[in-house]
């Protein structure tokens, strides 16, 4: 079963990133004079070492065509609007509670003009990369193959609990001396699943993958779905320009990244994207 290939192929790309992951970021603390954080570069080492695989192995694996995954042309703008709209329309929500609760505080993080515009755009390019990124990954060519092998439901079930994983698995070094124990440990890949501590964070992103499951086979679109992953990478990213989430208490605001997830107010930007989702699907079905 060309599934189980495919599942094969991203756990052995786990222990390859586990183990290379560390030296890129100490070579990246050294050459760019930055803190950069293991647990963000774990993830984009494991995701580009992933696409290229996938485009070595297309054809072996049968990973279809950027139509069969969800890449149709018609309606693409009014998807990729309306999903942004849902995600953005849900986190902001989310942040109202937050503010309310006193767990959010508004404010210019840079005094400087030039450098809020920078970073504001620097947010939404990377909002834009991020979301086509892991939706093509995940919900077009991983679930459009599971699906095909497993079924709909054992398909939505193991892309979102693997995407749920690949983002919780990985150590939090982030010092150049941490680098390096991280080298001599990669075991640590595991480590978060042993902490209970992580499990709401894992159930919130289980959530947050599938809604956008949803939105990707009721539309039949992965530009729905993209619109939804931008908004929340776009708020996460912008709006650390803006305003400051506190770190406590946790039930609130979370205690890891991404922000936000796995606390209360995480929950309530998940409830009311699925909702304006739903909203959404509901009228696109009465008007088909």
């Amino acid at each position: 079963m060309r599934s189980f290939a495919l599942l094969g192929l991203v756990v052995g790309l786990l222990v390859v990133t586990a183990v290379l992951a560390p030296w890129m970021t100490w070579w990246m603390i050294a050459l760019f004079e930055k803190p950069f954080t293991l647990s963000r570069v774990y993830n984009r080492v494991f995701e580009v070492l992933l696409v290229i695989w996938l485009v070595g192995r297309r054809r072996q694996l049968g990973l279809g065509t950027a139509q069969s995954i969800g890449f149709r042309r018609a309606g693409w703008a009014r998807d990729v609007t309306t999903g942004f709209a849902a995600g953005l329309g849900g986190l902001a929500i989310a942040l109202l509670f937050c503010w309310w609760q006193d767990g959010l505080v508004p404010g210019l993080r840079y005094a400087e003009t030039g450098r809020v515009v920078k970073n504001t755009v620097q947010g939404l390019a990377s909002a834009v990369v991020v979301g086509t990124f892991e939706e093509v990954v995940f919900r077009g060519v991983l679930l459009r193959r599971l699906c095909l092998d497993f079924g709909r439901a054992g398909g939505v079930l193991v892309t979102t609990a693997l995407y749920g994983a690949v983002h919780l698995l990985h150590p939090r070094s982030s010092t150049a001396h941490d680098v390096w124990a991280g080298v001599r440990r990669t075991a640590e890949i595991l480590a978060p699943f042993a902490d209970p501590a992580n499990l709401p964070t894992f159930l919130a992103l289980f959530a947050f993958g599938l809604i956008l499951a949803a939105a990707r086979l009721r539309s039949g679109s992965l530009w729905l779905p993209i619109g939804i992953h931008a908004a929340w990478v776009a708020v996460f990213r912008v709006g650390r320009v803006y305003f400051r989430v506190r770190t406590h208490p946790v039930w609130l605001v979370g205690d890891g990244w991404p922000p936000l997830i796995g606390s209360a107010t995480g929950a309530v930007g998940l409830a009311a994207t699925a909702v304006l989702l739903g909203l959404y699907l509901r009228r696109r079905r009465r008007t088909a």
